[in-house]
């Protein structure tokens, strides 16, 4: 599901007014006529009655779906830092697709993250009979089970076709669907999934008659005559849970997971994989002691032979990287080494058969070194890879890689890419806010997206648990800046009123205070005169959030009295006609009771303050939500 964020503008005094413009203007943007409980409002367009804002066309980016990292920032590495955990050794006989999967006494763990697969390599087939006995730990997350007549399998949550029977501890059900490149639900059913306890899975099927069986009882029973598939390969599939599997038997006969010890490479960070050709001997290593940043950094050692061992990078979700003939790519590696050691950077295709640029950097030093590249592929390829590898005995440790285009492909030589930069701007776009669910994760601060990005700590984010702060808060006010767009970032509404201060300071301080001396630093020695700025996202606005937000708008008012706050609110579904007792909000409450304080305390300080409401977009009848904010604004109207 979508949301538009909807910003509703309130001062202390002439609330009504403002509303009315505001219901106006989306009359017009949804059809000539509006009806609300039974008023109808029409439509003049000839006759203007009140100028429209410039910023009522906006648009919101955070990281979640990949609108930081794969979107508008220029970085094509995804796993910079290395914070990845390591690949375990690969189970021998299984393809293993998201490399999530960890066997310790004929146990076999799985990881919670999105769709991890392990398939056998043997068993192809149109009739069988799978067991297997599952463990859940914990309620949150998905689910896990089998997959069986697969084929065309890939990494991806969904990149194969097949069956799927899963359990879901979080709903306590058994789920059957289909994946043909995607997720198509078929039925589930309610079914026992308690935790801790080891749990009979067992699937019967005969093309694609499929039987589903629960500690021994039927819960499933269907004949897919819709899109039958009818052969493939069988397997299990985690998708976002952590989860034991154990006794798994094909067609009566016991799996056993052997280790494949011949083929595994060592320890490589989880977003990047082995590379090795000719004769080479090599081992990777996940270093703790003494890493660039975070908790680890990725050694790389080579002990013998000829040819070349390292990692590689293919970018998102491993989709590939796009290079363009002719045109530079630039970067940096930070790297360390007990002695003086060559290594190659190089640009090459998927499979490594093609070098398209390469350059030989050297490290000469244990402590960490910044080194700065530039490449010019001679083929194009949207598929490619980046490699960094040795090519004779010697050790390194890799704590930091960033590569992106040239200026060429770049938004006035900022790290944002330049056709991203450019769609938004000729949308038309006036107003962009940076935030959402990944400013309510316990560790996204302000501070730390400050100074130079590689040395910016990782942390658990909202929508992935490595996140990096590469491109923050001030890159973001830096691209609004020279877009034109009005800013308006978004908070963790934990911050400290003095950290919050601080941000003031350096957003619109003189460079001879201290943390306007930071942006100086930063490359931007002049204010950045910022207005605007969002105290959490999707809040429960209730006492607990006044509290904090009483506290960081005092800090924010005495900084600079001329900022503008926005509560982060969220959904609202059914008409409020009593401010004080309603149903229908998404975060719970049932009284505007915390509103009011806010709406209070910025008329004591004289200060008008914005609410950001989220709107439905994708349901069929999106006047319900649309409903539920105007009953909102009259409700807040009235207790203002």
């Amino acid at each position: 599901m979508t949301t538009r964020s909807i910003l509703a503008t309130h001062r202390t005094t002439n609330v009504k007014k403002i509303l009315i413009s505001a219901t106006a203007v989306l009359t017009i943007l949804s059809g000539n006529v509006f009806t609300i409980q039974g008023a109808q409002i029409n439509v003049d367009a000839a006759q203007v009655l009140h100028p429209v804002s410039p910023y009522l066309t906006g648009a919101c980016i955070e990281d979640v779906n990949h609108e930081i990292y794969g979107g508008i920032y220029s970085q094509m590495i995804f796993g910079e830092s290395f914070q990845e955990p390591a690949h375990p050794e690969p189970v021998a006989g299984f393809t293993e697709y998201g490399r999530s999967w960890l066997l310790t006494n004929n146990v076999l763990f799985s990881a919670g993250s999105p769709g991890p697969k392990l398939i056998s390599n043997t068993a192809n087939q149109s009739i069988g009979d799978l067991k297997v006995q599952i463990r859940f730990t914990s309620k949150e997350g998905g689910d896990a089970g089998f997959i069986f007549q697969v084929t065309q399998a890939g990494a991806g949550a969904d990149a194969f076709n097949g069956y799927e029977v899963s359990l879901s501890p979080r709903g306590a059900f058994a789920v059957l669907g289909r994946h043909r490149q995607n997720w198509e639900h078929i039925t589930q059913v309610p079914c026992a999934v308690p935790l801790n306890e080891w749990i009979s899975l067992e699937v019967r099927y005969t093309n694609a008659a499929i039987t589903v069986l629960v500690n021994d009882s039927t819960v499933i029973q269907y004949t897919d005559t819709q899109h039958p598939l009818t052969s493939g390969q069988v397997g299990l599939r985690n998708y976002q849970q952590d989860v034991q599997f154990q006794n798994f038997q094909i067609n009566g006969s016991p799996v056993t997971f052997p280790h494949d010890a011949k083929n595994w490479p060592g320890l490589i960070s989880g977003m990047w994989s082995p590379v090795s050709s000719g004769s080479i001997s090599g081992q990777c290593f996940m270093e703790t002691s003494n890493p660039f940043v975070g908790a680890q950094s990725q050694r790389i050692t080579v002990t013998s032979g000829t040819g070349k061992f390292g990692i590689a990078n293919r970018g998102l979700n491993r989709w590939g990287l796009a290079f363009i003939s002719g045109k530079d790519y630039e970067g940096v590696l930070d790297m360390r080494a007990d002695a003086p050691t060559p290594v190659t950077l190089a640009l090459e295709s998927a499979d490594g058969s093609t070098v398209y640029a390469q350059t030989n950097l050297l490290v000469t030093s244990n402590n960490w070194q910044n080194l700065q590249f530039s490449l010019s592929p001679t083929t194009s390829d949207t598929n490619g890879r980046v490699t960094i590898s040795l090519a004779q005995p010697g050790s390194v440790v890799v704590g930091y890689a960033f590569l992106q285009p040239g200026a060429w492909g770049r938004f006035q030589n900022l790290p944002v890419r330049k056709d991203v930069a450019e769609g938004l701007m000729a949308q038309g776009i006036t107003v962009l806010r940076y935030g959402g669910s990944m400013v309510n994760a316990p560790a996204y601060r302000w501070k730390k997206m400050v100074g130079p990005r590689d040395r910016r700590a990782p942390y658990i984010g909202t929508w992935y648990p490595y996140s990096s702060d590469g491109w923050g808060i001030p890159d973001f006010l830096n691209f609004c800046e020279v877009a034109g767009f009005l800013a308006i970032p978004d908070f963790n509404v934990n911050e400290t009123a003095q950290d919050m201060a601080d941000f003031i300071q350096y957003a619109n301080g003189p460079t001879n205070t201290v943390w306007g001396d930071q942006r100086g630093a930063d490359g931007h020695p002049q204010p950045y005169n910022l207005k605007y700025l969002e105290l959490g996202n999707e809040e429960r606005v209730d006492n607990a959030y006044y509290q904090k937000f009483q506290a960081l708008a005092t800090a924010i008012w005495a900084a600079d009295p001329n900022i503008i706050l926005v509560v982060g609110d969220f959904t609202y579904h059914q008409v409020i006609t009593d401010p004080f007792s309603f149903s229908g909000a998404d975060s719970g409450i049932t009284t505007l009771a915390a509103q009011q304080h806010i709406l209070q305390l910025a008329k004591q300080h004289g200060r008008e303050v914005w609410f950001d409401l989220h709107v439905w977009t994708e349901g069929p009848a999106p006047d319900i939500s649309l409903a539920g904010m105007f009953s909102y604004d009259t409700a807040l109207a009235s207790i203002a």
